[in-house]
């Protein structure tokens, strides 16, 4: 790892063992058997792009617990699906636009599939940890390590690829700077409709309204 600060031989030991910790909890039968072993490495790269040491060291042992807490549990979802979960628990009537909470410097923004029939597909908009996410969560487990979307909204259409994981709960759209590529797109549009091969993805359709002024606190938190 390549750190751009001059650190003490100490921390310098104690995130290297931090680190050797990591990999071998990811290569342990336990954790490779509840875990997402891609999505611990993408943890594990967003503690070491926090700026302060504290904040840094602080992540690596939340993440250690993590691991220890997804290998004693059957439950794929991480804790950010389960927030958003939550969140979409106290919707009022038929609105079903953008949902915002804030909690400790986290920024979360979620909106459920429109004419989707309840358990419903929520798209989420999340400030975590300093690190922007775009994802859609799924009542059910998908098979597929990735899909192909289509996203139109707004008179124009993206095509990427977005990523499967937390046992197929969760297909991600990236997070940091290719997540806010995407969502700078967004920022104007009424609504977006996705494209897709896959049935259960294909025609979903998510009211936008608003979303430049809903998504400030975000912006403001991970500082886009």
């Amino acid at each position: 790892m390549i750190m751009s600060v001059m650190i003490r031989p100490a921390l310098y030991l104690y995130l290297c063992l931090g680190l050797g910790l990591a990999v071998a909890l990811l290569h342990s039968n336990a954790a490779l058997g509840a875990a997402d072993p891609e999505a611990l490495l993408e943890s594990a790269h967003d503690c070491a792009a926090l700026d302060s040491r504290l904040d840094r060291l602080g992540c690596y042992d939340a993440l250690f617990l993590a691991v220890d807490s997804t290998s004693a549990s059957d439950d794929p979802r991480p804790a950010l699906w389960h927030a958003i979960n939550a969140q979409e628990a106290g919707r009022n009537g038929d609105e079903m636009g953008f949902l915002v909470s804030e909690s400790q410097g986290d920024v979360l923004m979620s909106a459920p599939a429109l004419g989707a029939m309840p358990p419903r597909p929520q798209l989420v908009i999340a400030c975590e940890k300093s690190i922007t996410r775009f994802q859609l969560h799924l009542p059910r487990a998908l098979n597929e390590p990735r899909t192909a979307l289509r996203l139109r909204a707004g008179g124009r259409e993206q095509r990427q690829e977005w990523r499967v994981r937390d046992g197929g709960y969760v297909v991600s759209g990236g997070r940091g700077l290719p997540a806010i590529a995407t969502l700078r797109q967004l920022l104007d549009a009424e609504e977006l409709v996705l494209g897709s091969d896959l049935d259960v993805l294909d025609g979903l359709r998510f009211d936008l309204s608003g979303l430049r002024q809903h998504i400030q606190p975000l912006r403001d938190a991970c500082r886009w």
